[in-house]
């Protein structure tokens, strides 16, 4: 019934316009008034204007839903640009740390009493005084339910975080001290659910590796 009601009066107010707008244009023809611009307004000028005026409120009419757009691409383009603009806390080419080649790596990493929590969850410490080593050349399983650090280890690993206590070590160093780009440069990680950038596999993993050759 209100959609009823809805498009009679939509289909109402068209109606009366055009019966206005032609009685309003007669009388300006019968009565010949002319110096709305200093023209006389023939016939066809008046329908001209009629139509002109209705189609254009029309096509207004139809940018209201089309604003539902702009608004999401407007919070869309500010998260965009928050990431953008972000500093994050851990650099890739932090300034007096050692740059790691590949002779010099073993591939011995050390938890040393971590201690880590999420920012976003500083209540709930996904590590709590956690140590344990993964031998070089050796196979190590991480077996437990789902948020049981599993993941979070892996992140430590690769310093998308750092610890809230306690050291990440690489072949007896902290892993602080090196420098970040050059040790992800040297470790390879397939994650479980990965997500890549719209375009070929050989153009994402030269995001990561730019001086990767074909072979």
């Amino acid at each position: 019934m209100n959609s009823a009601g809805g498009i009679a009066a939509v289909m109402g107010s068209f109606l009366f316009f055009y019966a206005y707008s032609f009685y309003f244009g007669g009388y300006l023809r019968w009565n010949d008034v002319i110096n709305f611009d200093g023209r006389e307004y023939s016939g066809g000028a008046i329908i001209t204007i009629m139509f002109s005026t209705v189609f254009g409120a029309a096509t207004l009419g139809t940018i209201t839903p089309h604003t539902k757009a702009v608004s999401e691409g407007q919070i869309a383009g500010k998260l965009a640009y928050d990431t953008i603009d972000l500093v994050p806390k851990v650099l890739v080419d932090q300034k007096g740390t050692t740059k790691l080649t590949a002779d010099q790596l073993k591939g011995r990493y050390e938890f040393k009493n971590v201690t880590f929590y999420y920012p976003t969850r500083a209540e709930t410490k996904v590590l709590d005084n956690f140590s344990c080593v993964f031998e070089e050349g050796k196979t190590t399983a991480l077996v437990g339910p789902s948020g049981s650090g599993k993941s979070t280890i892996i992140q430590l690993v690769e310093r998308y975080y750092d610890p809230v206590s306690g050291t990440v070590e690489l072949d007896g160093k902290d892993i602080k001290s090196i420098n970040l780009r050059s040790m992800r440069q040297l470790i390879g990680y397939v994650g479980q659910e990965p997500v890549l950038f719209n375009t070929t596999i050989k153009e994402n993993m030269l995001f990561a590796k730019p001086d990767a050759t074909d072979a």
